[in-house]
C-alpha cells in the first residue's frame, strides 16, 4: 500500500503538469479546420519546458479518422444524448469523427432511442450509425463488451479495404455511456500517434478519469470508492511506466483491433478495458506500448432515483455495490492472463515471463484483484492476533513484523492524504478548463462539482477512504471470487446517472 502511495503521487505530480502543457497546446490551433503536426506542437512544448525535444515529423501528415464506440445497455436517452453534445461541440467533429453507437437488440427500446439519436445528431459528425448487438449467440454476455466488440467488427467492415491497402489512417476509441472527453484528447492521442509512427500499430492509449461532474451530491463512501477506483488506474500512469492500465475510455488504432481479432464478448470479458489491454499485450507477444493521454474523461458518480435523505444515500451506496461487484468481476482477467502467459510459455520459445514488463503486469493485476483482500484480511488478522496476543509474549522477530507493518500502514495512510492534497490542484485544472469548454459550447448543463480542500466534505475523505476501500474494494471481491465457483456470468445491470441544472455544485 505504501508503495502504491508514493506511485499514485509521482503520477499525480506529473499528469498535473502533463495536463496544463496539454492545455497549452491549444495556442497552436489558429484553425480548428486545419492540420497540424506533431513537430509544431513538440516545438511549443519546447518553448514551455527546455527538456522537450522537437519532433522531426514532417508538416501536413494526414489526419487520423476517430471511430467512436458509444456503447448503450437501458441508458437514459438524456445521459447518451448529451454525451454527443459534448462530442459535436469539439471543432473537428465533422470532419473527423465517425460515430458508431453499440446498443442491445433485446433492448425494448433501443431501435427508438438510436433512431432519435441519428436524426439529432446526423449532421454533427463525419458519420453515425447504429448496431444492434443480436440476443441469444451463444457463449456471450448483454452489456458493454459485446456490445463494443460487435461495433468494432463493422469498424473493420467498413474500412477493410484501407485495411488490405496498408493505408488506415482509423483510431478507435471506447468510452462509457456518460462520459465526456475534451477535444484535447484526441489532439493528443493525434501528437502521440505521429510522434511515434514506427509504433503507432502496437500502441494503445489511455487515460486517467475524475469524478467531476456530480460529486457534491454522492454519499462520501461513494465519493471515497470512486476516487480510489480513479488512483488505481492513474498510478499506473506515473513518468516512464512501462505499462498503464486503461479504466473506461481508451483508444487503438484499427490496424490493431484487426490484428487481435477484436474485442472478446464471452463472460470473462466483462471488464473489457483491462481484457482488451491483455489480449493486445499478449497477442503483440508482450511488446504493446501503452502510451498516456494525459487529458482525464470526465465521469460522473452513481446516482439514485430516490428523493433526498437517507432513502436516496441508501439507495445510491447499494447502486455503487453493484457496480463495484461488476468492476470486480473482472477478477476473472487474472485467471485469462495466467493462461496465456502458461500458454506462451508452452509453445514459444522465448521466455515472455522472465521479461521484467511482465512481471510489472502481473504485479498490477495483483495490485487490482489480489490486494484488496489481502490488505484486509491482513489488517484484521494482526488486530485480533495481538488482542489475544500479548506483544511481550511474542517472538522477537514476529513482534518486529507487526511493528513494521504498522508502520508502513500508518506511511501509507498519511501518504494517501497527501495524494489527495496533490489531487485537488488537477481536479481544479481539469474543472476549470472543462467549465470553459462547456460555456464556450453553450452547454452548461453538464455538469461541474468543485472540490474546495477545507470544506468538511472533503476533510471527512481523508479519514473515511479506508472505510470505503473496504466495503467497496475487498468485500465485494471476496463475493466476485467466491461466486466464481458457480459461475462466471454476472446480469450486467447499468447504474443511474444524474441529470444536471446550470448551477456549478462546490464540496
Amino acid at each position: 500500500m505504501f508503495a502504491f502511495t508514493i506511485r499514485l503521487a509521482l503520477s499525480l505530480v506529473n499528469i498535473t503538469k502533463e495536463t496544463r502543457r496539454a492545455i497549452n497546446r491549444r495556442q497552436l490551433e489558429y484553425d480548428p479546420d486545419s492540420p497540424f503536426t506533431a513537430g509544431s506542437i513538440e516545438s511549443f512544448d519546447q518553448s514551455l519546458s527546455k527538456s522537450l525535444h522537437t519532433s522531426e515529423v514532417e508538416i501536413g501528415t494526414p489526419e487520423l479518422i476517430n471511430a467512436i464506440i458509444l456503447p448503450n445497455y437501458c441508458e437514459d436517452l438524456h445521459t447518451l444524448e448529451t454525451t454527443l453534445k459534448v462530442l459535436a461541440s469539439h471543432p473537428r467533429a465533422k470532419s473527423q469523427y465517425d460515430i458508431y453507437l453499440a446498443m442491445e437488440q433485446k433492448e425494448n427500446a433501443a431501435i427508438d432511442k438510436a433512431a432519435q439519436l441519428v436524426s439529432l445528431f446526423e449532421k454533427s459528425f463525419l458519420n453515425i450509425q447504429t448496431t444492434f448487438h443480436p440476443a441469444g449467440i451463444r457463449g456471450e454476455i448483454a452489456g458493454k463488451s459485446s456490445n463494443v466488440a460487435f461495433a468494432a467488427r463493422r469498424i473493420v467492415e467498413v474500412y477493410r479495404t484501407a485495411l488490405q491497402l496498408e493505408s488506415c489512417n482509423v483510431m478507435v476509441t471506447v468510452m462509457d455511456a456518460d462520459t465526456h472527453l475534451s477535444r484535447d484528447y484526441f489532439t493528443e492521442i493525434r501528437r502521440l500517434h505521429y510522434s511515434h509512427i514506427t509504433e503507432a500499430d502496437r500502441s494503445i492509449y489511455c487515460c486517467p478519469i475524475i469524478f467531476d461532474r456530480n460529486s457534491h451530491e454522492s454519499p462520501i463512501l461513494v465519493r471515497c470508492a470512486d476516487l480510489l477506483w480513479g488512483f488505481a488506474g492513474l498510478s499506473t500512469m506515473y513518468p516512464y511506466t512501462v505499462i498503464a492500465i486503461p479504466t473506461s475510455v481508451y483508444s487503438l488504432p484499427l490496424s490493431l483491433v484487426e490484428k487481435v481479432g477484436g474485442w472478446d464478448s464471452d463472460p470473462t470479458a466483462i471488464g473489457e478495458d483491462l481484457h482488451m489491454l491483455l489480449k493486445c499485450y499478449f497477442e503483440t507477444a508482450g511488446n504493446l506500448i501503452s502510451r498516456v493521454v494525459h487529458i482525464p474523461a470526465s465521469q460522473c458518480n452513481v446516482s439514485s432515483d430516490a428523493g433526498r435523505g437517507w432513502r436516496r444515500t441508501i439507495d445510491t451506496c447499494i447502486a455503487r455495490y453493484r457496480q463495484a461487484l461488476r468492476h470486480m468481476w473482472g477478477a476473472l482477467d487474472s485467471g485469462f492472463a495466467a493462461r496465456r502467459t502458461i500458454g506462451y510459455l508452452r509453445f514459444n520459445q522465448r521466455c515472455l515471463f522472465l521479461r521484467p514488463r511482465h512481471f510489472a503486469l502481473l504485479h498490477l493485476l495483483w495490485e487490482a484483484h489480489f490486494m484488496p483482500c489481502h490488505l484486509t484480511l491482513l489488517m484484521l488478522f494482526s488486530v485480533f492476533y495481538t488482542l489475544w496476543n500479548p506483544v511481550s509474549s511474542l517472538h522477537p522477530t514476529l513482534a518486529w513484523v507487526f511493528s513494521f507493518t504498522n508502520t508502513l500502514r500508518t506511511l501509507g495512510f498519511v501518504g494517501m492524504n497527501i495524494c489527495l492534497a496533490l489531487y485537488e490542484r488537477w481536479h481544479a485544472l481539469c474543472l476549470d478548463s472543462r467549465v470553459k469548454d462547456m460555456r464556450e459550447a453553450n452547454l452548461p448543463d453538464t455538469g461541474f462539482s468543485r472540490r474546495v480542500w477545507y470544506q468538511p466534505q472533503c476533510l471527512f475523505e481523508r479519514v473515511c477512504f479506508p472505510i470505503s476501500g473496504t466495503l467497496y474494494g475487498a468485500v465485494p471481491t471476496i463475493h466476485a471470487v467466491f461466486s466464481h465457483f458457480w459461475t462466471d456470468r454476472l446480469v450486467y445491470r447499468v447504474s443511474k446517472k444524474p441529470t444536471f441544472s446550470e448551477e456549478l455544485g462546490v464540496l
